[in-house]
C-alpha cells in the first residue's frame, strides 16, 4: 500500500539516481500490475487516476515551462525519470480500458509536451532514449489494446503525437553532423532505430485509417514517411547491416512501406527508389532470418503489385514502369538472388526466400527464363537434362495466380525442387 502511493524519487531515492534509470520502468510496471490486477484497487486503496497523480504533476510542472527552462539541466532528471515512468506503466496495460485510462490522462494536455522535449534534447540520448522507449510502448497495439471506439478520433490523434516526435526528432537529427569520435551508434544510431521502431508500431499498429489524411490535406503521415525514409537512407549500408538492432528497425522500415504505402514508395525519384531497392537486396543476404525474411516481403509486395496492376491507369503503375525503364534489370538481379540463396544459400533463410519467388516470376517471366538459361549453361550436359526435367516439375499444375492455395502448391514444389537440384548441381 505505502508502495503504491509513495512511488516518487522523495520518498525513494534511489529512482533519482542516473544508473538505475532503467529500475524505475521495472518499479513502475510492477506497481500497475499489482494495482490492476483483480481487486488491486480495493486491496492497495487506490485508484489509478491517484496512482498517476505525481506523474501528471510533474509533466504539468514540465508543460509549463518555456524551451529554454525546459532544454536546462534542472529539467533533464526529471524529463528521464517521467518517460521512464510512464513506460513502465504503459509495459502492464494489457487490454483496451486499461490502455483507455493512460491515453485520456495524457492525451491532449501533455502530449504536445512530446515533441518539444523531442525538438529540445534531440541530441541528448538519455533524454531522448528515454522518450523514444515510452513513444514505442505508448504506440504498440499488443494484445489489440489499442482499439478505440468507432467513432473515436484517439488513433489518429495517437499517430499525429507519434509522428510529430518522430518528425521533431528526425529532422533535428538528419541536420546534425555524424560525430567523428566515440561510440556512433549510441550518439546517433540507437536515437534513429528507436524512432523507426516507433513509425513501425504506429504504421502497423491497425488504429489508424491512414487514407484520412491525405483526404484532409493532413501532413502528419506524408511528413513521418518522409523523415523516416531520409534518416533509413542517410545511414551508409554497412553500418546498418552491422547493427543488428538497427537493421530490423530499418529493413522493417522497408517492409512496411512497400507493404501499406506503395503510393507513397512509387512516387518517390528513381534514383531514391533504386538506393531501397538495393539496401532490399542487400538485406535479402543476410546471415540474420528475421531480415532476409522482411526484405524477400518487400520484394514479394512490389512484384505483386506489378503483376496484378501492370496495364492499368494508375499513378503508382506509371512511376512503377518509369523506374524500371530506368534500371530494367531490376527485377532479373532479384530473381537471380532468390534462387541463387535458394540452391547455394544456408538453410535456414530458404523459407524467406521462397516467399516472393511465384509473385516475381509472374511479374517478370522473362527474367526467369534468362536465369533457367543462365544456370543451364554453367552445367555438363548430364546435369543439363537432369536440372531441364527439375524445372519442368517445379512448373507443372502452378496456375498463374497469387491465391494463398497455389503459393502454398508452388512452396512445396520449391522446397523438392531445392532438394533434387542440390544432389547433382555443380558450382
Amino acid at each position: 500500500k505505502y508502495l503504491a502511493s509513495h512511488h516518487t524519487h522523495d520518498e525513494f531515492p534511489f529512482l533519482n539516481v542516473p544508473s538505475n534509470a532503467r529500475h524505475r520502468t521495472t518499479f513502475h510496471a510492477i506497481l500497475v500490475r499489482l494495482l490492476l490486477s483483480p481487486g488491486g484497487e480495493e486491496k492497495l486503496g487506490l485508484t489509478f487516476d491517484k496512482f498517476m497523480k505525481p506523474i501528471v504533476e510533474t509533466m504539468s510542472q514540465l508543460g509549463a515551462l518555456d524551451s529554454s527552462q525546459l532544454r536546462s539541466e534542472a529539467a533533464r532528471m526529471p524529463l528521464i525519470g517521467v518517460f521512464r515512468d510512464l513506460r513502465g506503466i504503459c509495459m502492464s496495460l494489457h487490454n483496451r480500458r486499461t490502455f483507455g485510462m493512460l491515453f485520456d490522462i495524457i492525451e491532449p494536455q501533455h502530449l504536445p509536451l512530446l515533441p518539444k522535449v523531442a525538438d529540445l534534447w534531440y541530441d541528448q540520448p538519455d533524454v531522448m532514449i528515454s522518450l523514444l522507449r515510452f513513444m514505442h510502448e505508448f504506440c504498440h497495439n499488443k494484445a489489440n489494446r489499442v482499439n478505440f471506439d468507432q467513432s473515436s478520433p484517439n488513433g489518429i490523434l495517437l499517430f499525429r503525437a507519434t509522428s510529430d516526435v518522430v518528425c521533431a526528432f528526425g529532422r533535428r537529427t538528419l541536420a546534425t553532423a555524424t560525430p567523428a569520435t566515440g561510440d556512433i551508434y549510441k550518439m546517433k544510431y540507437k536515437g534513429m532505430s528507436i524512432a523507426l521502431a516507433v513509425l513501425n508500431s504506429a504504421l502497423g499498429g491497425n488504429y489508424v485509417c491512414f487514407g484520412v489524411f491525405a483526404l484532409y490535406n493532413d501532413p502528419a503521415l506524408d511528413s513521418a514517411l518522409d523523415i523516416s525514409l531520409k534518416m533509413a537512407l542517410s545511414i551508409p549500408l554497412d553500418h546498418v547491416i552491422a547493427y543488428p538492432k538497427l537493421s530490423k528497425s530499418v529493413f522493417g522500415f522497408m517492409e512496411i512501406i512497400f507493404r501499406n504505402h506503395i503510393k507513397t514508395t512509387m512516387a518517390l525519384d528513381t534514383s531514391i527508389f533504386m538506393q531501397l531497392m538495393n539496401a532490399v537486396h542487400e538485406g535479402l543476404q543476410s546471415s540474420d532470418a528475421q531480415i532476409s525474411s522482411m526484405c524477400a516481403n518487400s520484394i514479394d509486395h512490389l512484384a505483386t503489385f506489378y503483376y496484378e496492376n501492370s496495364g492499368k491507369d494508375k499513378p503508382e503503375v506509371h512511376n512503377l514502369n518509369k523506374h524500371l525503364s530506368a534500371q530494367p534489370n531490376l527485377f532479373s538481379s532479384l530473381t537471380a538472388t532468390l534462387f541463387n540463396l535458394l540452391l547455394f544459400g544456408a538453410p535456414q533463410n530458404h523459407w524467406a526466400v521462397m516467399r516472393p519467388m511465384l509473385s516475381l516470376m509472374l511479374a517478370s517471366e522473362s527474367s526467369f527464363t534468362a536465369y533457367k538459361d543462365h544456370l543451364m549453361r554453367t552445367q555438363d550436359s548430364a546435369n543439363q537434362g537432369k536440372l531441364n526435367e527439375a524445372f519442368n516439375k517445379l512448373l507443372a499444375d502452378v496456375n498463374r495466380s497469387l491465391e494463398s492455395a497455389n503459393r502454398d502448391r508452388f512452396t512445396q514444389k520449391l522446397t523438392a525442387f531445392r532438394v533434387s537440384t542440390r544432389g547433382f548441381l555443380t558450382l
